[in-house]
């Protein structure tokens, strides 16, 4: 399965090289920070209050993103690193998924026991004028990643979503299903399909004056979450520059 991750990771670099070589475009990195009041993974409660740092560097179609974080008292930490590339609607992704509650946290351990989990994905935003976005995320590295039979679970997530806009506030709509049987990483016990995540966000940014790189925002998102009989609501503000 290493052999795998190697391979995906060599692809994304080669698109990677061949889209700088063939556009010739400038590097932009952008970073930022979240406040939320309760961080929530696919309908799945992490912890509470939290800090969600993040830095993406882009260059052409390819983009390269590190995301973090960490509650109040520090008991929860998070840090992911994803690899992603666009093909005209279609975005595929490569991510290392790191977050404490092991036996053993230690990050630089990428053994049979290691804390990451290493997943693919893919995206496809169907079209411009109904834009809705189709997403699929399997696990393929991961001790953690186990069913309730102690096995091997290649978890799984599917999600359809579609973004629209009610005056000037940015709205989502979706619902996400975990196609079989994933208990550690989805909490989903012996359950196979079930639906894991139902929800609507809403938010508004607002540019800073004298700083147009920089804007402010407001952050809702009301989550179900069907198969844990579960309901959050979750606020928020963000940074962005």
């Amino acid at each position: 399965m290493k052999r795998w991750i190697i391979v995906m990771i060599a692809g994304l670099a080669a698109l990677f090289t061949l889209d700088v070589c063939a556009q010739e475009r400038g590097v932009k990195f952008t970073g930022g920070t979240d406040l939320v009041s309760t961080y929530l993974w696919r309908g799945v409660y992490e912890s509470g209050p939290a800090f969600q740092p993040t830095l993406a560097m882009n260059v052409g179609n390819f983009s390269a993103t590190a995301w973090g974080s960490v509650d109040f008292d520090g008991s929860y930490k998070e840090m992911d690193l994803t690899l992603a590339y666009a093909i005209g609607p279609v975005t595929v992704s490569l991510a290392d998924l790191y977050w404490t509650g092991h036996d053993d946290d230690r990050y630089f351990r990428f053994d049979g026991s290691s804390p990451h989990r290493i997943e693919a994905g893919i995206s496809w935003v169907v079209s411009q004028k109904v834009p809705f976005t189709l997403s699929w995320y399997t696990i393929l590295f991961g001790a953690a990643d186990i069913n309730d039979r102690g096995e091997r679970a290649y978890a799984s997530y599917f999600e359809v979503a579609y973004p629209f806009t009610v005056k000037t506030i940015d709205m989502k709509a979706g619902v996400g299903m975990v196609p079989w049987n994933a208990a550690a990483t989805y909490l989903t016990g012996n359950r196979g399909f079930c639906v894991q995540n139902v929800f609507l966000n809403a938010g508004k940014n607002w540019a800073i004056k004298g700083m147009s790189s920089m804007s402010i925002g407001i952050i809702t998102n009301l989550v179900w979450n069907p198969a844990l009989e579960d309901v959050n609501f979750v606020g928020g503000v963000s940074f962005r520059m």
